[in-house]
């Protein structure tokens, strides 16, 4: 635990914290970002809290019940399950793909004739990289797209690349929905960011998952507030999840990367 974690840890000191730090300290990160994120979310710091789509009555939602983990809770899976009944897209990009819950979501959510994608590292890479532990973890861990391949699911194209390489050139302006779900570090973050900015229609919404953590999670939180300052970016209330409108996203990171 770095001393940026141990602050964070400290402005959550209660007498349930050291309770819990005495009988299941494994836990105790989990309880103290939990505790943070709900905070700035009451206390409105941060990205402000905004709804992507607005469904109609009569729109419902499929999700799959088995969970094998990865990080995406059931809200956060019916948020992104949500917007793909409501938005139609024609192109879905994640990056991401870990087990493929998110590829199930999506795949059962969306057009029949909608195109999916989904990025991940290759396994013979795996060694590597990634920069933080608990993407290392996952890494490990991963038994890559399980969930769709349960489910008989295919309508999914896999691609096999570490981000920092991905040539996003031939799906520019092409994909309607995008999100990044990929490695935490700043650098991935921004390099994640500005690819799929351009891979974007004008009219699509990018989503990033974990924002609102601490401790290692912490740049890719201040990178997207960051951000905000130049274009509006949301957070959905009650998730990890943030998002922003392809269109003022895709003006702004071109200007910085021309």
């Amino acid at each position: 635990m770095n001393v940026k974690e141990a602050l964070d840890g400290l402005s959550c000191l209660s007498v349930a914290t050291i309770r819990l730090a005495l009988r299941r300290p494994s836990e105790l990160r989990r309880y103290v970002t939990h505790c943070l994120r709900k905070y700035d979310e009451l206390a409105w710091n941060g990205l402000p809290c905004r709804g992507p789509v607005t469904p109609t009555e009569d729109i419902t939602v499929t999700i799959p019940a088995h969970h094998s983990g990865g990080g995406m809770s059931f809200d956060e899976l019916v948020m992104l399950a949500r917007a793909t009944r409501v938005l139609r897209p024609k192109t879905i990009f994640e990056m991401g793909t870990y087990n493929g819950l998110t590829t199930a979501v999506f795949e059962l959510n969306s057009e029949p004739n909608s195109r999916i994608l989904t990025l991940d590292l290759p396994p013979a890479e795996s060694e590597n990289r990634p920069a933080l532990a608990s993407d290392q973890e996952l890494v490990a861990s991963r038994r890559l797209l399980s969930i769709p391949r349960a489910l008989g699911l295919s309508r999914y194209t896999q691609l096999m690349c570490d981000s920092m390489r991905f040539d996003p050139s031939p799906y520019a302006d092409s994909v309607d929905l995008g999100l990044i779900d990929a490695a935490h570090d700043l650098d991935h973050v921004q390099n994640d960011t500005r690819k799929m900015a351009r891979m974007m229609s004008e009219s699509g919404i990018i989503f990033w998952h974990d924002y609102g953590g601490k401790g290692a999670l912490r740049p890719l939180a201040s990178y997207l507030e960051g951000l905000a300052k130049r274009c509006p970016l949301y957070r959905i209330p009650g998730t990890t999840l943030a998002w922003g409108s392809a269109r003022e996203l895709k003006s702004e990171l071109q200007e910085v990367t021309s």
